[in-house]
Protein backbone atom coordinates (compact mmCIF):
# COMPACT_ATOMS: atom_id res chain seq x y z
CA UNK A 1 0.00 0.00 0.00
CA UNK A 2 1.47 3.36 -1.01
CA UNK A 3 0.60 6.89 -0.07
CA UNK A 4 1.66 8.54 -3.33
CA UNK A 5 0.41 11.27 -5.59
CA UNK A 6 0.84 10.51 -9.27
CA UNK A 7 2.11 13.37 -11.43
CA UNK A 8 2.14 12.65 -15.20
CA UNK A 9 4.63 15.49 -15.68
CA UNK A 10 7.28 13.32 -14.05
CA UNK A 11 7.23 11.21 -17.23
CA UNK A 12 7.95 13.32 -20.35
CA UNK A 13 8.22 10.27 -22.65
CA UNK A 14 5.36 7.84 -23.30
CA UNK A 15 6.43 4.39 -24.53
CA UNK A 16 3.87 1.87 -25.79
CA UNK A 17 4.63 -1.83 -26.17
CA UNK A 18 2.33 -4.09 -28.16
CA UNK A 19 3.31 -7.55 -26.93
CA UNK A 20 1.79 -9.88 -29.51
CA UNK A 21 1.39 -13.59 -30.06
CA UNK A 22 3.53 -13.65 -33.20
CA UNK A 23 5.05 -10.16 -33.44
CA UNK A 24 5.66 -7.32 -30.99
CA UNK A 25 6.05 -3.63 -31.68
CA UNK A 26 6.90 -0.36 -29.97
CA UNK A 27 6.18 3.33 -30.44
CA UNK A 28 6.78 6.41 -28.33
CA UNK A 29 6.10 10.13 -28.12
CA UNK A 30 7.24 13.16 -26.19
CA UNK A 31 4.44 14.44 -23.98
CA UNK A 32 5.13 18.03 -25.05
CA UNK A 33 4.61 17.10 -28.72
CA UNK A 34 1.60 14.80 -28.68
CA UNK A 35 0.97 15.08 -32.42
CA UNK A 36 4.00 12.99 -33.41
CA UNK A 37 4.09 9.28 -32.65
CA UNK A 38 7.43 7.64 -33.49
CA UNK A 39 7.61 3.95 -34.44
CA UNK A 40 10.53 1.64 -33.76
CA UNK A 41 10.94 0.10 -37.21
CA UNK A 42 14.42 -1.44 -37.20
CA UNK A 43 15.18 -4.52 -35.12
CA UNK A 44 18.29 -6.65 -34.48
CA UNK A 45 19.04 -9.13 -37.29
CA UNK A 46 15.87 -8.07 -39.13
CA UNK A 47 15.09 -10.44 -42.01
CA UNK A 48 12.20 -8.68 -43.79
CA UNK A 49 10.97 -5.09 -43.91
CA UNK A 50 8.31 -5.24 -41.22
CA UNK A 51 7.92 -2.72 -38.37
CA UNK A 52 7.73 -5.41 -35.68
CA UNK A 53 9.93 -8.19 -34.38
CA UNK A 54 8.90 -11.82 -33.75
CA UNK A 55 7.76 -12.79 -30.27
CA UNK A 56 10.30 -15.61 -29.98
CA UNK A 57 12.55 -16.79 -27.12
CA UNK A 58 15.54 -19.07 -27.66
CA UNK A 59 17.01 -21.18 -24.86
CA UNK A 60 19.89 -23.66 -24.72
CA UNK A 61 18.62 -27.16 -23.94
CA UNK A 62 21.30 -28.05 -21.38
CA UNK A 63 21.10 -24.74 -19.46
CA UNK A 64 19.47 -25.49 -16.11
CA UNK A 65 19.21 -21.75 -15.39
CA UNK A 66 17.17 -21.20 -18.58
CA UNK A 67 18.90 -17.99 -19.60
CA UNK A 68 17.61 -16.31 -22.73
CA UNK A 69 20.05 -16.91 -25.61
CA UNK A 70 18.32 -14.81 -28.26
CA UNK A 71 14.99 -13.11 -28.98
CA UNK A 72 13.08 -11.79 -31.97
CA UNK A 73 14.64 -12.05 -35.43
CA UNK A 74 17.93 -13.30 -34.01
CA UNK A 75 16.16 -16.22 -32.33
CA UNK A 76 14.56 -17.08 -35.66
CA UNK A 77 17.89 -16.97 -37.50
CA UNK A 78 19.52 -19.24 -34.91
CA UNK A 79 16.99 -21.97 -35.72
CA UNK A 80 18.28 -22.03 -39.30
CA UNK A 81 21.83 -22.93 -38.24
CA UNK A 82 23.21 -26.47 -37.77
CA UNK A 83 23.38 -25.77 -34.02
CA UNK A 84 19.58 -25.40 -33.88
CA UNK A 85 19.18 -28.89 -32.34
CA UNK A 86 20.99 -27.61 -29.24
CA UNK A 87 18.31 -25.01 -28.63
CA UNK A 88 14.60 -24.76 -27.86
CA UNK A 89 12.49 -22.04 -29.48
CA UNK A 90 9.46 -20.75 -27.57
CA UNK A 91 6.72 -19.22 -29.70
CA UNK A 92 3.06 -18.23 -29.33
CA UNK A 93 3.28 -18.50 -25.54
CA UNK A 94 1.02 -15.45 -25.12
CA UNK A 95 -1.85 -17.82 -25.94
CA UNK A 96 -1.26 -19.49 -22.57
CA UNK A 97 -2.86 -16.46 -20.93
CA UNK A 98 -6.19 -17.31 -22.54
CA UNK A 99 -7.69 -19.37 -19.74
CA UNK A 100 -10.30 -20.89 -22.10
CA UNK A 101 -7.60 -22.72 -24.08
CA UNK A 102 -6.02 -26.02 -23.10
CA UNK A 103 -2.37 -25.42 -23.90
CA UNK A 104 0.37 -27.97 -23.51
CA UNK A 105 3.16 -27.06 -21.05
CA UNK A 106 5.96 -24.88 -22.36
CA UNK A 107 8.85 -26.77 -23.93
CA UNK A 108 11.21 -25.06 -21.48
CA UNK A 109 10.74 -25.66 -17.76
CA UNK A 110 9.72 -22.08 -16.93
CA UNK A 111 6.41 -20.36 -16.26
CA UNK A 112 4.69 -18.13 -18.80
CA UNK A 113 5.41 -15.19 -16.49
CA UNK A 114 9.13 -15.95 -16.77
CA UNK A 115 8.96 -16.39 -20.55
CA UNK A 116 7.20 -13.04 -21.00
CA UNK A 117 9.59 -11.34 -18.57
CA UNK A 118 12.67 -12.68 -20.39
CA UNK A 119 11.36 -11.37 -23.69
CA UNK A 120 10.18 -7.98 -22.40
CA UNK A 121 13.48 -7.32 -20.63
CA UNK A 122 15.55 -7.90 -23.78
CA UNK A 123 13.01 -6.08 -25.98
CA UNK A 124 12.91 -3.10 -23.62
CA UNK A 125 16.70 -2.81 -23.32
CA UNK A 126 17.01 -2.67 -27.09
CA UNK A 127 14.24 -0.08 -27.49
CA UNK A 128 15.66 2.11 -24.73
CA UNK A 129 19.02 2.08 -26.49
CA UNK A 130 17.41 3.15 -29.77
CA UNK A 131 15.43 5.97 -28.16
CA UNK A 132 18.27 7.25 -25.98
CA UNK A 133 20.56 7.53 -29.02
CA UNK A 134 18.17 10.09 -30.49
CA UNK A 135 16.66 13.26 -29.08
CA UNK A 136 15.92 11.48 -25.78
CA UNK A 137 19.61 11.25 -24.84
CA UNK A 138 19.14 13.94 -22.18
CA UNK A 139 16.44 11.91 -20.41
CA UNK A 140 16.80 9.18 -17.79
CA UNK A 141 15.12 5.77 -17.46
CA UNK A 142 12.87 7.16 -14.74
CA UNK A 143 11.39 9.62 -17.24
CA UNK A 144 9.46 6.96 -19.17
CA UNK A 145 5.81 6.12 -18.64
CA UNK A 146 4.64 2.83 -20.15
CA UNK A 147 1.53 1.68 -21.99
CA UNK A 148 1.32 -2.10 -22.33
CA UNK A 149 -1.46 -3.49 -24.53
CA UNK A 150 -3.55 -6.52 -23.54
CA UNK A 151 -6.49 -8.29 -25.21
CA UNK A 152 -9.89 -7.09 -23.97
CA UNK A 153 -10.97 -10.73 -23.69
CA UNK A 154 -8.33 -11.53 -21.07
CA UNK A 155 -9.27 -12.20 -17.48
CA UNK A 156 -8.29 -9.84 -14.68
CA UNK A 157 -5.72 -12.40 -13.54
CA UNK A 158 -4.10 -12.53 -17.00
CA UNK A 159 -3.90 -8.73 -17.10
CA UNK A 160 -2.35 -8.72 -13.65
CA UNK A 161 0.27 -11.21 -14.82
CA UNK A 162 1.35 -8.70 -17.47
CA UNK A 163 1.81 -6.09 -14.73
CA UNK A 164 3.92 -8.60 -12.80
CA UNK A 165 5.94 -9.27 -15.96
CA UNK A 166 6.55 -5.53 -16.42
CA UNK A 167 7.98 -5.37 -12.90
CA UNK A 168 10.00 -8.58 -13.28
CA UNK A 169 11.48 -7.33 -16.57
CA UNK A 170 12.41 -3.95 -15.00
CA UNK A 171 10.15 -1.74 -17.09
CA UNK A 172 8.92 -0.33 -13.80
CA UNK A 173 9.80 -0.87 -10.15
CA UNK A 174 7.49 -2.42 -7.61
CA UNK A 175 7.76 0.79 -5.58
CA UNK A 176 6.58 2.95 -8.50
CA UNK A 177 3.09 4.39 -8.45
CA UNK A 178 0.80 1.88 -10.22
CA UNK A 179 -0.21 4.54 -12.78
CA UNK A 180 3.31 4.66 -14.20
CA UNK A 181 2.25 1.55 -16.12
CA UNK A 182 -1.05 1.70 -18.00
CA UNK A 183 -2.57 -1.55 -19.23
CA UNK A 184 -4.61 -0.69 -22.30
CA UNK A 185 -7.01 -3.01 -24.12
CA UNK A 186 -5.87 -3.61 -27.69
CA UNK A 187 -9.17 -2.69 -29.38
CA UNK A 188 -9.39 0.49 -27.30
CA UNK A 189 -5.90 1.51 -28.39
CA UNK A 190 -6.90 0.85 -32.00
CA UNK A 191 -10.08 2.90 -31.45
CA UNK A 192 -8.02 5.96 -30.55
CA UNK A 193 -5.88 5.43 -33.64
CA UNK A 194 -9.01 5.25 -35.80
CA UNK A 195 -10.68 8.14 -33.91
CA UNK A 196 -8.11 10.44 -35.44
CA UNK A 197 -9.44 9.38 -38.86
CA UNK A 198 -13.11 10.05 -38.02
CA UNK A 199 -13.23 13.36 -39.89
CA UNK A 200 -12.18 11.81 -43.19
CA UNK A 201 -14.77 9.06 -42.71
CA UNK A 202 -17.52 11.56 -41.81
CA UNK A 203 -18.21 10.04 -38.41
CA UNK A 204 -19.62 12.46 -35.87
CA UNK A 205 -21.56 12.88 -32.65
CA UNK A 206 -23.70 9.86 -31.78
CA UNK A 207 -22.18 7.59 -34.44
CA UNK A 208 -20.98 4.16 -33.41
CA UNK A 209 -18.04 2.25 -34.84
CA UNK A 210 -16.65 -1.21 -34.21
CA UNK A 211 -13.01 -2.10 -33.79
CA UNK A 212 -12.15 -5.62 -34.93
CA UNK A 213 -8.56 -6.10 -33.81
CA UNK A 214 -7.47 -9.29 -35.52
CA UNK A 215 -3.94 -10.19 -34.53
CA UNK A 216 -1.76 -13.24 -34.59
CA UNK A 217 -3.38 -15.01 -31.65
CA UNK A 218 -6.50 -13.19 -30.55
CA UNK A 219 -9.36 -11.31 -32.17
CA UNK A 220 -10.86 -8.57 -29.96
CA UNK A 221 -13.93 -6.48 -30.68
CA UNK A 222 -15.67 -3.50 -29.07
CA UNK A 223 -18.21 -0.94 -30.32
CA UNK A 224 -17.64 2.69 -29.33
CA UNK A 225 -19.94 5.71 -29.52
CA UNK A 226 -18.58 9.14 -30.42
CA UNK A 227 -19.43 12.14 -28.29
CA UNK A 228 -18.33 15.54 -29.54
CA UNK A 229 -17.66 17.89 -26.62
CA UNK A 230 -16.09 21.30 -26.15
CA UNK A 231 -12.90 19.45 -25.18
CA UNK A 232 -12.93 17.40 -28.40
CA UNK A 233 -14.14 13.92 -29.35
CA UNK A 234 -14.72 11.44 -26.57
CA UNK A 235 -15.49 7.72 -26.85
CA UNK A 236 -17.56 5.45 -24.65
CA UNK A 237 -17.95 1.68 -24.89
CA UNK A 238 -21.36 0.54 -26.08
CA UNK A 239 -20.82 -3.19 -25.96
CA UNK A 240 -19.13 -5.58 -23.60
CA UNK A 241 -15.88 -6.17 -25.41
CA UNK A 242 -15.21 -9.77 -26.20
CA UNK A 243 -13.13 -11.95 -28.44
CA UNK A 244 -11.53 -15.34 -28.93
CA UNK A 245 -8.25 -16.99 -29.79
CA UNK A 246 -8.86 -17.21 -33.53
CA UNK A 247 -6.08 -15.07 -34.98
CA UNK A 248 -3.83 -15.71 -37.95
CA UNK A 249 -1.63 -18.32 -36.20
CA UNK A 250 -4.59 -20.66 -36.51
CA UNK A 251 -4.39 -20.25 -40.29
CA UNK A 252 -0.78 -21.43 -40.01
CA UNK A 253 -1.86 -24.42 -37.92
CA UNK A 254 -4.54 -25.30 -40.46
CA UNK A 255 -2.00 -25.11 -43.28
CA UNK A 256 0.37 -27.37 -41.37
CA UNK A 257 -2.40 -29.98 -41.07
CA UNK A 258 -3.14 -29.61 -44.78
CA UNK A 259 0.52 -30.17 -45.68
CA UNK A 260 0.78 -33.22 -43.44
CA UNK A 261 -2.32 -34.67 -45.10
CA UNK A 262 -0.97 -33.88 -48.57
CA UNK A 263 2.39 -35.58 -47.96
CA UNK A 264 0.84 -38.45 -46.02
CA UNK A 265 3.19 -40.95 -44.38
CA UNK A 266 6.21 -39.28 -46.05
CA UNK A 267 5.84 -36.25 -43.74
CA UNK A 268 6.94 -38.29 -40.72
CA UNK A 269 10.38 -38.80 -42.32
CA UNK A 270 10.91 -35.22 -43.48
CA UNK A 271 13.71 -33.21 -41.82
CA UNK A 272 12.27 -31.39 -38.81
CA UNK A 273 12.48 -27.93 -40.37
CA UNK A 274 10.80 -28.69 -43.73
CA UNK A 275 7.12 -28.20 -42.87
CA UNK A 276 7.74 -25.30 -40.42
CA UNK A 277 9.69 -23.49 -43.15
CA UNK A 278 6.87 -24.08 -45.64
CA UNK A 279 4.41 -22.65 -43.12
CA UNK A 280 6.67 -19.61 -42.66
CA UNK A 281 6.76 -19.08 -46.43
CA UNK A 282 2.98 -19.28 -46.53
CA UNK A 283 2.69 -16.78 -43.65
CA UNK A 284 5.05 -14.28 -45.29
CA UNK A 285 4.13 -14.55 -48.97
CA UNK A 286 0.64 -16.05 -49.36
CA UNK A 287 -1.47 -15.40 -46.28
CA UNK A 288 -1.60 -11.56 -46.39
CA UNK A 289 -2.61 -11.23 -50.05
CA UNK A 290 -4.77 -14.36 -50.51
CA UNK A 291 -8.09 -13.35 -52.07
CA UNK A 292 -9.89 -16.69 -52.33
CA UNK A 293 -9.84 -16.59 -56.14
CA UNK A 294 -6.36 -17.43 -57.40
CA UNK A 295 -4.48 -20.67 -56.82
CA UNK A 296 -1.24 -20.32 -54.86
CA UNK A 297 2.22 -21.79 -55.41
CA UNK A 298 4.41 -22.66 -52.45
CA UNK A 299 8.09 -22.97 -53.37
CA UNK A 300 9.64 -26.14 -52.00
CA UNK A 301 13.15 -25.99 -50.52
CA UNK A 302 15.90 -28.07 -52.07
CA UNK A 303 15.80 -31.34 -50.14
CA UNK A 304 16.28 -35.01 -50.90
CA UNK A 305 13.04 -35.79 -49.10
CA UNK A 306 11.05 -34.54 -52.11
CA UNK A 307 13.09 -36.68 -54.52
CA UNK A 308 11.97 -39.79 -52.61
CA UNK A 309 8.27 -39.17 -53.26
CA UNK A 310 6.76 -41.88 -55.48
CA UNK A 311 4.18 -39.70 -57.26
CA UNK A 312 4.91 -36.00 -56.67
CA UNK A 313 2.45 -34.88 -59.35
CA UNK A 314 -0.41 -36.57 -57.51
CA UNK A 315 0.55 -34.52 -54.45
CA UNK A 316 0.33 -31.31 -56.46
CA UNK A 317 4.06 -30.74 -56.96
CA UNK A 318 4.92 -28.99 -60.21
CA UNK A 319 8.47 -27.90 -61.14
CA UNK A 320 9.61 -27.32 -57.54
CA UNK A 321 6.35 -25.75 -56.35
CA UNK A 322 3.46 -27.14 -54.34
CA UNK A 323 0.17 -26.08 -55.91
CA UNK A 324 -2.48 -25.06 -53.38
CA UNK A 325 -5.84 -24.42 -55.02
CA UNK A 326 -7.92 -21.46 -53.93
CA UNK A 327 -10.80 -23.75 -53.01
CA UNK A 328 -8.76 -26.01 -50.71
CA UNK A 329 -7.13 -23.02 -49.01
CA UNK A 330 -10.56 -21.52 -48.48
CA UNK A 331 -12.15 -24.69 -47.15
CA UNK A 332 -9.30 -26.09 -45.05
CA UNK A 333 -7.23 -23.08 -43.99
CA UNK A 334 -9.13 -19.79 -44.05
CA UNK A 335 -12.83 -20.47 -43.56
CA UNK A 336 -12.63 -22.31 -40.20
CA UNK A 337 -10.92 -19.24 -38.72
CA UNK A 338 -12.74 -16.51 -40.64
CA UNK A 339 -16.15 -17.93 -39.71
CA UNK A 340 -15.21 -17.51 -36.04
CA UNK A 341 -14.34 -13.85 -36.68
CA UNK A 342 -17.61 -13.26 -38.54
CA UNK A 343 -19.55 -14.77 -35.61
CA UNK A 344 -17.78 -12.40 -33.21
CA UNK A 345 -18.67 -9.41 -35.40
CA UNK A 346 -22.31 -10.51 -35.58
CA UNK A 347 -22.48 -10.80 -31.80
CA UNK A 348 -21.20 -7.23 -31.42
CA UNK A 349 -23.71 -5.93 -33.96
CA UNK A 350 -26.51 -7.69 -32.09
CA UNK A 351 -25.46 -5.95 -28.87
CA UNK A 352 -25.00 -2.52 -30.43
CA UNK A 353 -28.17 -2.46 -32.61
CA UNK A 354 -26.68 0.33 -34.78
CA UNK A 355 -23.16 0.66 -36.15
CA UNK A 356 -21.88 3.09 -38.78
CA UNK A 357 -18.44 1.58 -39.40
CA UNK A 358 -16.25 -1.46 -38.87
CA UNK A 359 -12.49 -0.92 -38.76
CA UNK A 360 -10.28 -3.98 -39.28
CA UNK A 361 -6.89 -3.58 -37.62
CA UNK A 362 -3.98 -5.80 -36.60
CA UNK A 363 -1.81 -8.05 -38.73
CA UNK A 364 -4.68 -10.41 -39.59
CA UNK A 365 -6.93 -7.35 -40.00
CA UNK A 366 -4.95 -6.45 -43.13
CA UNK A 367 -5.84 -9.79 -44.76
CA UNK A 368 -7.50 -9.31 -48.16
CA UNK A 369 -9.58 -12.43 -47.67
CA UNK A 370 -10.86 -11.42 -44.23
CA UNK A 371 -11.76 -7.96 -45.53
CA UNK A 372 -13.68 -9.35 -48.50
CA UNK A 373 -15.62 -11.82 -46.30
CA UNK A 374 -16.53 -9.12 -43.77
CA UNK A 375 -17.63 -6.78 -46.54
CA UNK A 376 -19.72 -9.48 -48.23
CA UNK A 377 -21.50 -10.47 -45.03
CA UNK A 378 -22.04 -7.10 -43.33
CA UNK A 379 -22.07 -4.33 -45.98
CA UNK A 380 -25.89 -4.34 -45.97
CA UNK A 381 -25.87 -3.61 -42.21
CA UNK A 382 -22.83 -1.32 -41.89
CA UNK A 383 -22.18 1.57 -44.24
CA UNK A 384 -18.40 1.71 -43.89
CA UNK A 385 -16.06 -1.27 -43.66
CA UNK A 386 -12.45 -0.15 -43.79
CA UNK A 387 -8.87 -1.09 -43.05
CA UNK A 388 -7.06 2.08 -41.89
CA UNK A 389 -3.49 2.89 -43.01
CA UNK A 390 -0.82 0.70 -41.40
CA UNK A 391 -3.33 -1.56 -39.60
CA UNK A 392 -0.51 -3.61 -38.06
CA UNK A 393 0.59 -0.48 -36.15
CA UNK A 394 -2.88 0.70 -35.12
CA UNK A 395 -2.70 -0.84 -31.63
CA UNK A 396 0.78 0.36 -30.67
CA UNK A 397 0.29 3.86 -32.10
CA UNK A 398 -3.12 4.10 -30.45
CA UNK A 399 -1.64 3.01 -27.13
CA UNK A 400 0.70 6.01 -27.26
CA UNK A 401 -2.37 8.21 -27.87
CA UNK A 402 -4.00 6.75 -24.75
CA UNK A 403 -0.88 7.50 -22.73
CA UNK A 404 -0.87 11.08 -23.97
CA UNK A 405 -4.59 11.58 -23.38
CA UNK A 406 -6.05 8.89 -21.10
CA UNK A 407 -9.44 10.60 -20.82
CA UNK A 408 -10.56 10.17 -24.44
CA UNK A 409 -12.48 7.03 -23.45
CA UNK A 410 -15.01 8.16 -20.84
CA UNK A 411 -16.90 4.94 -20.03
CA UNK A 412 -16.46 1.20 -20.24
CA UNK A 413 -18.75 -1.82 -19.93
CA UNK A 414 -18.06 -4.19 -17.02
CA UNK A 415 -17.04 -7.62 -18.29
CA UNK A 416 -18.03 -9.43 -15.08
CA UNK A 417 -20.10 -9.05 -11.94
CA UNK A 418 -17.83 -7.97 -9.07
CA UNK A 419 -18.50 -8.01 -5.35
CA UNK A 420 -17.15 -8.77 -1.90
CA UNK A 421 -18.07 -11.17 0.87
CA UNK A 422 -19.96 -9.59 3.76
CA UNK A 423 -22.34 -10.42 6.60
CA UNK A 424 -25.94 -9.34 6.01
CA UNK A 425 -29.13 -9.77 8.06
CA UNK A 426 -30.24 -13.42 8.08
CA UNK A 427 -33.51 -14.06 6.22
CA UNK A 428 -35.40 -17.01 7.71
CA UNK A 429 -36.69 -19.38 5.06
CA UNK A 430 -34.34 -18.02 2.43
CA UNK A 431 -30.86 -18.31 3.87
CA UNK A 432 -29.59 -21.79 4.91
CA UNK A 433 -29.02 -22.40 8.62
CA UNK A 434 -25.40 -23.32 7.87
CA UNK A 435 -24.75 -19.65 7.02
CA UNK A 436 -26.42 -18.28 10.16
CA UNK A 437 -24.25 -16.43 12.66
CA UNK A 438 -25.33 -15.03 16.03
CA UNK A 439 -23.85 -11.74 17.23
CA UNK A 440 -24.77 -9.41 20.06
CA UNK A 441 -26.23 -7.02 17.52
CA UNK A 442 -28.39 -9.56 15.70
CA UNK A 443 -28.51 -12.68 13.51
CA UNK A 444 -26.41 -12.52 10.41
CA UNK A 445 -25.93 -14.47 7.19
CA UNK A 446 -22.28 -15.03 6.23
CA UNK A 447 -20.77 -15.27 2.73
CA UNK A 448 -23.25 -12.88 1.14
CA UNK A 449 -22.16 -11.52 -2.25
CA UNK A 450 -22.29 -7.73 -1.92
CA UNK A 451 -22.33 -6.29 -5.43
CA UNK A 452 -19.99 -3.52 -6.51
CA UNK A 453 -20.86 -3.59 -10.21
CA UNK A 454 -22.99 -5.86 -12.43
CA UNK A 455 -21.84 -7.50 -15.63
CA UNK A 456 -22.74 -5.34 -18.62
CA UNK A 457 -23.09 -2.22 -16.47
CA UNK A 458 -21.75 1.00 -17.97
CA UNK A 459 -19.12 2.49 -15.65
CA UNK A 460 -17.58 5.93 -16.13
CA UNK A 461 -13.79 6.01 -15.90
CA UNK A 462 -13.95 8.43 -12.97
CA UNK A 463 -16.71 6.51 -11.21
CA UNK A 464 -15.86 4.67 -8.02
CA UNK A 465 -17.73 2.30 -5.72
CA UNK A 466 -17.00 2.32 -2.01
CA UNK A 467 -17.74 0.18 1.05
CA UNK A 468 -16.80 0.83 4.66
CA UNK A 469 -15.29 -1.90 6.85
CA UNK A 470 -14.64 -2.06 10.57
CA UNK A 471 -11.49 -3.79 11.79
CA UNK A 472 -11.13 -4.72 15.46
CA UNK A 473 -7.71 -5.02 17.09
CA UNK A 474 -7.46 -8.50 18.63
CA UNK A 475 -3.75 -8.86 19.36
CA UNK A 476 -0.68 -6.90 20.28
CA UNK A 477 1.63 -5.76 17.51
CA UNK A 478 0.82 -4.82 13.90
CA UNK A 479 -1.97 -6.71 12.13
CA UNK A 480 -2.63 -6.97 8.40
CA UNK A 481 -6.10 -7.45 6.95
CA UNK A 482 -7.50 -8.46 3.58
CA UNK A 483 -10.79 -7.76 1.85
CA UNK A 484 -11.59 -10.51 -0.66
CA UNK A 485 -12.87 -9.53 -4.11
CA UNK A 486 -15.10 -12.02 -5.95
CA UNK A 487 -16.27 -12.20 -9.57
CA UNK A 488 -19.01 -14.03 -11.46
CA UNK A 489 -19.76 -14.32 -15.17
CA UNK A 490 -23.51 -13.90 -14.92
CA UNK A 491 -25.79 -11.60 -16.93
CA UNK A 492 -28.89 -11.97 -14.77
CA UNK A 493 -29.36 -11.39 -11.08
CA UNK A 494 -26.06 -11.35 -9.20
CA UNK A 495 -25.17 -14.34 -7.01
CA UNK A 496 -26.54 -14.37 -3.47
CA UNK A 497 -23.50 -16.04 -1.89
CA UNK A 498 -19.80 -15.99 -2.62
CA UNK A 499 -19.93 -19.80 -2.39
CA UNK A 500 -22.40 -20.13 -5.30
CA UNK A 501 -21.39 -22.12 -8.39
CA UNK A 502 -19.56 -19.90 -10.86
CA UNK A 503 -18.32 -17.43 -8.26
CA UNK A 504 -14.55 -17.25 -7.95
CA UNK A 505 -12.32 -15.45 -5.52
CA UNK A 506 -10.45 -13.03 -7.75
CA UNK A 507 -8.04 -11.24 -5.46
CA UNK A 508 -7.29 -9.90 -2.01
CA UNK A 509 -7.27 -6.19 -1.29
CA UNK A 510 -4.52 -5.80 1.32
CA UNK A 511 -5.12 -3.44 4.24
CA UNK A 512 -1.82 -3.48 6.18
CA UNK A 513 -1.77 -2.19 9.77
CA UNK A 514 -4.85 0.06 9.84
CA UNK A 515 -4.60 0.50 13.63
CA UNK A 516 -2.40 3.22 15.15
CA UNK A 517 0.75 1.81 16.84
CA UNK A 518 -0.53 2.49 20.38
CA UNK A 519 -4.14 1.39 19.79
CA UNK A 520 -5.73 -0.64 22.58
CA UNK A 521 -7.01 -4.19 22.17
CA UNK A 522 -10.64 -4.13 21.11
CA UNK A 523 -10.36 -0.73 19.46
CA UNK A 524 -12.13 -0.37 16.11
CA UNK A 525 -10.84 1.32 12.96
CA UNK A 526 -13.12 2.13 10.04
CA UNK A 527 -11.60 1.76 6.60
CA UNK A 528 -13.33 2.87 3.41
CA UNK A 529 -12.35 0.74 0.41
CA UNK A 530 -12.85 2.51 -2.92
CA UNK A 531 -12.89 0.44 -6.12
CA UNK A 532 -12.44 1.67 -9.69
CA UNK A 533 -14.03 -0.62 -12.29
CA UNK A 534 -14.15 1.82 -15.20
CA UNK A 535 -10.46 1.33 -16.02
CA UNK A 536 -8.77 -1.47 -17.94
CA UNK A 537 -7.47 -2.74 -14.60
CA UNK A 538 -9.38 -2.93 -11.35
CA UNK A 539 -7.83 -0.49 -8.92
CA UNK A 540 -8.42 -0.01 -5.23
CA UNK A 541 -7.84 2.73 -2.67
CA UNK A 542 -8.20 2.63 1.09
CA UNK A 543 -9.12 5.64 3.18
CA UNK A 544 -8.17 5.60 6.85
CA UNK A 545 -9.06 8.86 8.56
CA UNK A 546 -7.90 11.62 6.25
CA UNK A 547 -5.23 9.52 4.53
CA UNK A 548 -5.76 7.88 1.14
CA UNK A 549 -3.64 4.90 0.07
CA UNK A 550 -3.45 3.24 -3.32
CA UNK A 551 -3.34 -0.53 -3.02
CA UNK A 552 -2.42 -3.15 -5.59
CA UNK A 553 -4.72 -6.15 -5.77
CA UNK A 554 -3.03 -9.44 -4.95
CA UNK A 555 -4.29 -12.05 -7.41
CA UNK A 556 -4.14 -15.74 -6.68
CA UNK A 557 -1.28 -17.67 -8.32
CA UNK A 558 -0.37 -15.14 -11.00
CA UNK A 559 2.66 -17.19 -12.08
CA UNK A 560 1.03 -20.56 -12.61
CA UNK A 561 -0.29 -20.18 -16.18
Amino acid sequence: MQQQVFNPRDYPIIMAIDFGTTFSGCAYAYAQDEKEVIDITTWPKQIIQYPKTPTLNLYKKDDIEHKLVAWGWKAKLETLKPTARQHTLLSQYKLHLDETMHNAPLEVDITVLEAISHYLEAFHEYVLGEIMRGFAKNFQRDHFRYCLTVPAMWSDKAKNLMRQAAIKSHLIKETDHPDRLMLISEPEAAALYCERKCDQFDLGHGDRFMICDAGGGTVDLIVFEIEVTSAGRRLSEVTKGHGASCGSVFLDRNLRRLLEQRFGHYAANFPANIIPNLVDTFADAIKPQFDGIEDQFLQLPASKCFEDLEDPEAMGIDDGYLVLTASELQENVFEPVVKSVLALIQEQLSQSKTCSAIFLVGGFGSSNYLYSRVKTQFSSQVGLISTPPRPELAVVRGAVCVGLNPRVVTARIARRCYGISSDQPFERGRDPLAKRKFEVNGVWCIDRFTVFVKRGQKVNVDECMSREFSFTKYSEGPEDYNVALFAADTDGDPPRYTTDVGVIKLADIPIPCPHPPLARLGSVVKVKVIMHFGLNEIKAEATIGNLVYSTVLQFDAVDTF
